[in-house]
């Protein structure tokens, strides 16, 4: 699986997307943080990961989940 996440790059790969979600081919944030973590996250990572997507589609960024989780995993864990 790939960790990499970014915008569609346009309106028929959109589209695409859309129609898969409808066929029920999609899964939810948490589910695939989930299968790349082997555990499951906590509310909290699943929402500051989401915050970290929109605010990449705001700027037309890809970006790595993977690189993600480690980042916001490493500050959780300072705070501790």
């Amino acid at each position: 699986m790939t960790s990499n996440v970014r915008s569609p790059r346009d309106d028929e790969e959109e589209l695409k997307a859309h129609i898969a979600i409808l066929r029920g081919q999609s899964k939810s944030l948490k589910e695939v943080l989930t299968e790349m973590m082997d555990e499951e996250p906590s509310d909290d990572l699943v929402q500051a990961v989401e915050n970290r997507i929109l605010l990449a589609q705001e700027q037309e960024e890809a970006i790595d989940l993977e690189k993600i989780i480690e980042s916001i995993q490493r500050m959780q864990s300072c705070w501790v």
